[in-house]
C-alpha cells in the first residue's frame, strides 16, 4: 500500500505526539508532599514541621556554611506548605526585582491529565518569587513572574513568613489552592514543582540551586520534578528517592587520584539511617573500593556525610558509585548511584 505525502506527514505527527504524551506520562515521581498533622503557624519558625519530606540543597558548594539549604513539604486541603531552612551569616535582599537577592523562585504545575508537564506555562501553572527580607530586616515580598502566561493571574491568599537565626534564617511560605480552580488536592495526585534557592552576598544574586531540576525550569514546566500528595511518608516509598533524600557532590582530585564525595542527609530519613557506604564497581558488577565515611552536625539541623575513594590503582574506564543508606537491621533506606569516568581511556583509531 502506497501512502500519500499527506498521510505521511499526519503517521509521523501522531507518532511524535504519542512519544511525547508517553514521555510525559512516564516521568517518575521524584518526591512526596506529606499531608500536615497539624495546623501550620505562618510565624516562619518551623515548628510543627514533624513528618515533612526535607530536601537539601547546595550540597558540596565551597562555602556551604553560608550557601546550604533544606526545602521542606507539606499540604492540607487548603494549602501547600513550603518550608525553608537556611544557612546564611548575612541574610540580606536589597533589590526590587525579588529573585536577585536571598530569595526563592518557585514553580509549580498542577494541570491534569496529559497536560501535566506540557512545555508551556499556562492556567494552572505558576513561576514566582519570594524573600523573607527587604535589605537586612524581615519584611517578606512575593512577585508572581512577568509572562503573558500570568496576565490575567491574580495570586490570592499567598503569604510568607521569616525568622533570623544564629546560623541565618527559616522562612515559610503558604500557597492556597483555590488559585488552581482545576485541581483539588487530595492523596495520590501528582503535581509538578520546583524550588530554586537565590543567594546574595548583601548584594545582587551571585548563586542559585535546584531542587529537583534546572535553569530549564525556568523555560518549561516540562523541566519541574514530578512529586505525589500522600497522608504520611511511608518507608518503602522513600528507597527510589534518594537524589532528593541523599543529595550528593563529587570532586575529583586529577593530580593523585583520589575520589571525594560530600552527601547531606535528609531529615526525612537521618534519624532511621545507622549507615551509610559508597562503593565503586564496575560495568560487571564487581565492587572495588569501598568507603563508609563519617559524619558531622551542623548548627541547623544538618548532617554531612563525607567519604574517599583512593583510585590511582583502577584501570581506566566508566565506574558506577553506589551510595547506600541502611537501618540498624541492614534494610536499605534509601539509594542512589552516579556514572564515573576514571583516567582517560585508550583511544580507538
Amino acid at each position: 500500500m502506497r501512502l500519500s505525502h499527506r498521510t505521511l506527514t499526519l503517521v509521523v505527527l501522531c507518532g511524535a505526539i504519542a512519544t511525547m504524551t508517553a514521555a510525559a506520562e512516564d516521568k517518575p515521581v521524584v518526591g512526596l508532599v506529606p499531608k500536615a498533622s497539624k495546623a501550620i503557624k505562618m510565624d516562619g519558625k518551623l515548628e510543627g514541621w514533624d513528618g515533612a519530606f526535607v530536601t537539601p540543597v547546595h550540597v558540596g558548594h565551597p562555602d556551604f556554611a553560608n550557601r546550604g539549604g533544606q526545602f521542606l513539604f507539606l499540604w492540607d486541603e487548603q494549602n501547600l506548605y513550603i518550608g525553608l531552612r537556611c544557612l546564611d551569616q548575612h541574610p540580606f535582599h536589597n533589590g526590587n526585582q525579588i529573585w536577585d537577592g536571598d530569595a526563592v523562585e518557585f514553580y509549580l504545575d498542577t494541570r491534569r491529565g496529559e497536560e501535566l508537564g506540557a512545555a508551556k506555562f499556562g492556567p494552572g501553572t505558576l513561576h514566582m518569587f519570594y524573600t523573607p527580607f527587604t535589605k537586612s530586616d524581615v519584611e517578606p515580598r512575593l512577585q508572581v513572574r512577568d509572562l503573558p502566561a500570568f496576565k490575567d493571574f491574580k495570586l490570592q491568599g499567598a503569604a510568607v513568613a521569616g525568622e533570623k537565626t544564629a546560623w541565618g534564617f527559616t522562612a515559610i511560605f503558604k500557597l492556597p489552592w483555590s488559585n488552581f480552580p482545576e485541581f483539588k488536592a487530595k492523596a495520590d495526585e501528582v503535581i509538578g514543582i520546583d524550588c530554586e534557592l537565590c543567594s546574595s552576598d548583601g548584594g545582587p544574586r551571585v548563586d542559585r540551586t535546584f531542587v529537583y531540576s534546572s535553569p530549564a525550569a525556568v523555560s518549561s514546566p516540562s523541566a519541574f520534578g514530578r512529586v505525589k500528595l500522600v497522608d504520611k511518608i511511608e518507608p518503602d516509598a522513600l528507597k527510589p528517592l534518594g537524589r532528593a533524600l541523599l543529595p550528593l557532590s563529587l570532586t575529583k582530585s586529577t593530580n593523585y587520584e583520589w575520589l571525594y564525595g560530600t552527601a547531606c542527609l535528609s531529615p526525612t530519613i537521618e534519624k532511621s539511617v545507622d549507615k551509610i557506604e559508597g562503593k565503586i564497581v564496575d560495568g560487571d558488577g564487581k565492587v572495588h573500593k569501598t568507603s563508609k565515611g563519617t559524619t558531622k552536625s551542623l548548627d541547623g539541623d544538618f548532617t554531612l556525610w563525607t567519604g574517599s575513594w583512593e583510585m590511582f590503582d583502577l584501570p581506566p574506564g566508566t565506574y558506577t558509585l553506589e551510595l547506600v543508606a541502611t537501618d540498624k537491621s541492614g534494610a536499605v533506606i534509601t539509594s542512589r548511584s552516579e556514572k564515573l569516568l576514571h583516567g582517560n581511556p585508550p583511544t580507538t583509531k
